[in-house]
């Protein structure tokens, strides 16, 4: 019997220069292209936001975005989804980005039965060894009661965030640490 791959599902919220963006035949905004000083993100527009942007948008300026991020592990992307946007005037930018320090991750584990059996216990223990080889310094590992979501066992949040991730299997938890320290 072979397993699905789910996508992991988290929020994210980018603060970056706006590269350029595509609009649609009607004029309502698609695409947005955003870079930060760490990396170059392409995110797809909400239908919500897609009517509002336009006047606003200029190469350039700055975006504080909000919304969903999916992890495709099983093809190695990453997919972004806005659904709030905000333009940045120089003043803000200058406070979002002196306020901007990496707080502590923390990792909460549902250790309920149905998630220890199902693969939690195993991705502690995956935790526990990277702790060991000195990989997560900054990161606290936090045991928990029921996360509410047995159904797609085993469940972890990481922290700061909130970033809730289900069906975690033990080989992705060191991509899954990884990408909250940087």
């Amino acid at each position: 019997m072979m397993a699905s791959v789910q996508p992991l599902v988290s929020e994210f919220t980018i603060v970056g220069r706006l590269e350029d963006f595509v609009v649609n035949s009607h004029g309502c905004v698609k695409h947005l292209y955003l870079s930060t000083p760490e990396e170059d993100y392409s995110m797809v527009v909400a239908k919500e936001q897609k009517n509002v942007l336009n006047k606003y948008l200029k190469p350039g300026c700055y975006l504080k975005v909000t919304g969903m991020r999916k992890n495709k592990l099983h093809q190695e992307k990453v997919e972004y989804k806005a659904y709030r946007i905000e333009l940045l005037s120089k003043q803000a930018i200058t406070n979002t980005i002196s306020t901007i320090t990496k707080p502590k991750v923390k990792v909460l584990i549902c250790q309920s039965s149905t998630c220890w059996q199902k693969g939690g216990k195993a991705a502690y223990e995956m935790l526990q060894a990277l702790q060991a080889k000195d990989m997560t310094k900054e990161v606290e590992i936090i045991t928990t009661g029921c996360l509410k979501q047995c159904k797609q066992a085993p469940n972890l949040v990481i922290m700061p965030g909130r970033n809730r991730y289900s069906r975690v299997q033990p080989k992705q938890v060191s991509q899954l640490i990884a990408k909250h320290l940087l």
